[in-house]
């Protein structure tokens, strides 16, 4: 990993806006770990004992629910893997399963909370940057949720001609507000 050079490791998105010297402290005080294609990072059920920072490759998520393993999404170089885990604190909820050659660094609970006891703010700087990565996660499966309910009201022959629904000018604002019966939320 030192061959590839502090400018590599400022590009991951994990890592944006911290201070060079917490990027190389989390890189050589975490446990870096080669992967090849194929190969498990963590399974369903284990501690979620840290996180991991994808430095180079991809891997695939399979979240287990009711007995089934589903894939979730593919994580790629830069971002993190397996934080919601452990800020939550519960267990593993999936497979995290290497696509190609894949080289992650393991950020454990120990070295997260050791950076927010000597550096609360390089901490919270790593924080935000974990949990905007986090919202946009869960955009991305809001939308998925949207296309899904869209999908399934079509299939059902819902009115969805947004055309039909009437509208109310707020006075002074300028803008334009749909107005929807109650009836139409449920």
């Amino acid at each position: 990993m030192e061959d590839l050079g502090l400018p590599y490791f400022r590009t991951i998105s994990t890592f944006g806006a911290l201070t060079d010297t917490t990027v190389v402290h989390l890189i050589r005080s975490g446990e870096v770990l080669a992967l090849d294609p194929g190969e498990v990072l963590f399974e369903a059920g284990e501690a979620s004992d840290g996180f991991y920072v994808i430095l180079k490759g991809q891997m695939a998520f399979h979240k287990y629910h009711q007995g089934h393993y589903g894939f979730i999404r593919n994580y790629h170089f830069g971002e993190n893997i397996g934080f919601v885990g452990m800020i939550a604190l519960h267990r593993r909820i999936g497979r995290a399963r290497a696509v190609e050659d894949v080289i992650v660094v393991k950020i454990s609970t120990r070295l997260f909370n050791d950076l927010y006891e000597s550096n609360t703010q390089e901490f919270a700087t790593l924080l935000m940057n974990l949990s905007r990565d986090m919202a946009r996660g869960l955009r991305a499966v809001d939308n998925l949720v949207v296309e899904h309910s869209y999908a399934a009201e079509v299939a059902a022959g819902a009115n969805l001609d947004a055309s039909a629904r009437p509208e109310v000018e707020i006075a002074d604002a300028g803008a334009v507000v749909e107005v929807r019966r109650q009836a139409e939320l449920h």
